[in-house]
C-alpha cells in the first residue's frame, strides 16, 4: 500500500538497527531492525514504482489528491484499530502515540484543501484493492490483534523518516501556499528526531514470546506486499 507516488516516504530506511538484551543477557535483534529485514525485498520493488509515477503526481494536484484519499482509509483504518485494541500487551505501549502520531484526521484536511471543502470519505467510492486491504486490517484487528503492530510501526515511522522530503516535493512541485496541503505531514510540541526516537524504543520495549514474535515479523512483509496492490 505505499506505491502510490506522493508516498516516497514510505521507501526511506525508516526502521532503526538498535539492539536489545533479552533477560539471559545476551544480545538479541531489536524488534524494529527484524521487521526492516523482512520487507527490504518489497522496498527495493516499491521504489522503480513510486519512481515511475513521481514527476506526475507532484504536478497535478487532482492526481496527488486522488493518491492521498487511497491513504487516508488505510490510515484511518490502522489508527481505529489501533485505538479499538489500546489495552493490548504489546499494543498499549505504541496506542499512548495515537494523540501525537495519528495521521488520518489530518490527511482529511489536506483532502479537503485538493478535492475540495465538500470531500467526504466513502470508501465504497475506492478501488476494490484499497477496500480489500481495509478488510483485512480489520480482520487482523479481530483475529490477531498484536499482528496490527508492523501496520501501526511502518506508516508512522515511514512518514517520520520521509515526510519533510515529501512535503518539500509537494510544495515546490505543485506551488503550494505555505502549510497547504501538507497538514498530514505536520506534528507538534516536539521534535521529528525525538519522537522518532522514542516511538522506536517503545516497540523495541515490547516483549514477545518466540511465536507471536514470528507471527509479527511474517505479517510485516504483508504490510509492504500490500502496496503492489494498491498502486
Amino acid at each position: 500500500m505505499e506505491a502510490l507516488c506522493p508516498y516516497l516516504w514510505l521507501f526511506q530506511k525508516s526502521n532503526g538497527s538498535t539492539r536489545s538484551h533479552g533477560e539471559d543477557g545476551d544480545d538479541e535483534e531489536a524488534l524494529t531492525t527484524a521487521m526492516q529485514k523482512r520487507t527490504r525485498a518489497i522496498h527495493d520493488i516499491s521504489d522503480k514504482l513510486v519512481n515511475a509515477k513521481l514527476l506526475m503526481a507532484f504536478s497535478d494536484r487532482k492526481a496527488y489528491g486522488d493518491a492521498v484519499s487511497h491513504f487516508y482509509y488505510i490510515f484511518d483504518a490502522i489508527e481505529r484499530q489501533l485505538a479499538l485494541n489500546k489495552h493490548e500487551n504489546g499494543l498499549k505501549e505504541i496506542a499512548a502515540f495515537l494523540s501525537i502520531m495519528s495521521r488520518a484526521e489530518r490527511m482529511k484536511r489536506d483532502l479537503r484543501y485538493f478535492l475540495g471543502a465538500d470531500w467526504k470519505s466513502d470508501i465504497k467510492s475506492m478501488p476494490v484493492s484499497v477496500r480489500e486491504y481495509v478488510a483485512y486490517i480489520e480482520e487482523v484487528s479481530r483475529e490477531r490483534p498484536i499482528c496490527l503492530l508492523p501496520y501501526v510501526y511502518h506508516n508512522w515511522m515511514a512518514i517520520l523518516a520521509g515526510g519533510q522530503i515529501i512535503r518539500r516535493l509537494a510544495t515546490h512541485g505543485m506551488s503550494l501556499p505555505h502549510g497547504k496541503g501538507v497538514s498530514m505531514f505536520a506534528f507538534d510540541g516536539e521534535t521529528r528526531a525525538s519522537l522518532k526516537r522514542r516511538f522506536k524504543d517503545s516497540v523495541c520495549s515490547i516483549k514477545l514470546d518466540a511465536e507471536t514474535r514470528k507471527q509479527v515479523l511474517d505479517e510485516s512483509t504483508k504490510v509492504k506486499g500490500g502496496s503492489r496492490e494498491v498502486v
